[in-house]
């Protein structure tokens, strides 16, 4: 792989930050008990308890999917249902795993600007009581925030999106692989976006934010923590030496780097897209709220830009690319984009 092309394929190639690799070099001195029993995970647990400012059981796991997985587990049974968006990444990019390893049925409605809306839950609720136990038994809503177009749900939607939920006796559950990002571009703490959502479960990200493969798996609703701890490991996402994973959040949270972290890619994504509004030819696709950019761009193009830069072709119908910027996005990348595209703006169409 070439180390001179600028990577925006994802958050998930990039590198884990310095201060994490650090802190797991330090747990890695001594042995210390297995299975999350070490001083680390409690830590790790306290911290995000703290930043949620909530009593919730935390779960450290080393997968988003598995976080998904393990989150929905809890909260439906084989003949419940979870009403997602058709771009949910639960529905199109986890291989299934909602409905193999849970058993469930995902009851799809279109997304607009990568949102779900109240309206159109309750027309899916509608549709699907309509034949009683001849369908399934809607359970539980999963949001992802962002949305997997890198829009965010504002304050205001997500506790109309609550409120819809304990109307309709439905379990909200968010998958969070980027929450950091959404606060950021809210100008909001992590509490505040779950408060007002009063999720009763979160998948929380950290890898594609500066970590080394860490993810969490918080239940905010009491009644759900039952038998928990044995999901954990029956969803195989209990780790032996979880200290490695685990002590990557207390920097993370003690240091606020998650802010950090996730600002440096909002502004940096920020200005890639201001380069490419200047561009003749190139479209922004969807509002850039966070790190993530789909554009469209002339087909000859396509492959001049994948040549200079690490990026997914997102639809090929719509000759669509996706950009991600990452916690080491630099102002030297920017540049770089910028006079790569503007060359190519150049060729011929």
């Amino acid at each position: 792989m070439s180390q001179n092309k600028i990577c925006l394929a994802s958050d998930n190639w990039t590198s884990a930050h310095p201060s994490i690799i650090k802190i797991v070099a330090e747990a890695n001195e001594g042995c210390a008990p297995a299975y999350g029993s070490d001083i680390w995970t409690e830590e790790a647990q306290k911290m995000i308890q703290n930043a949620f400012n909530s009593k919730c059981k935390v779960f450290i796991v080393p997968t988003g999917t598995g976080a998904n997985v393990f989150g929905l587990r809890l909260a439906c049974r084989r003949y419940e249902s979870v009403i997602c968006t058709d771009i949910a990444h639960i529905n199109y990019q986890e291989s299934g795993a909602a409905e193999s390893l849970i058993g469930c049925k995902l009851l799809m409605v279109a997304h607009q600007n990568g949102k779900i809306t109240p309206n159109v839950v309750l027309k899916k609720l509608k549709n699907e009581r309509a034949f009683g136990k001849h369908s399934t038994s809607p359970r539980i809503l999963s949001i992802t925030q962002p949305t997997e177009i890198g829009t965010v749900y504002s304050l205001e939607e997500l506790y109309a999106l609550s409120k819809l939920c304990r109307e309709e006796n439905l379990l909200f559950h968010m998958d969070g692989s980027r929450l950091y990002n959404a606060a950021v571009s809210l100008t909001v703490s992590l509490s505040e976006i779950t408060d007002a959502a009063q999720l009763d479960v979160l998948s929380l990200g950290g890898t594609k934010n500066g970590l080394l493969g860490a993810e969490a798996v918080i239940i905010f609703n009491e009644s759900l923590q039952a038998g928990s701890d044995y999901l954990h490991k029956q969803t195989l996402q209990l780790l032996s030496k979880m200290r490695y994973v685990s002590a990557q959040y207390i920097p993370f949270f003690q240091n606020e780097l998650w802010k950090t972290f996730a600002t440096q890619a909002n502004q940096q994504a920020q200005k890639m897209a201001a380069t490419i509004k200047t561009i003749p030819h190139l479209s922004l696709s969807y509002p850039v709220e966070t790190n993530q950019i789909f554009f469209t761009a002339p087909a000859s193009w396509l492959p001049l830009i994948q040549e200079e830069i690490f990026c997914y072709l997102w639809n090929q119908e719509k000759n669509e690319i996706r950009f991600i910027t990452s916690w080491n996005t630099s102002d030297q990348d920017v540049k770089a984009v910028e006079s790569i595209l503007s060359k190519i703006s150049h060729s011929p169409i």
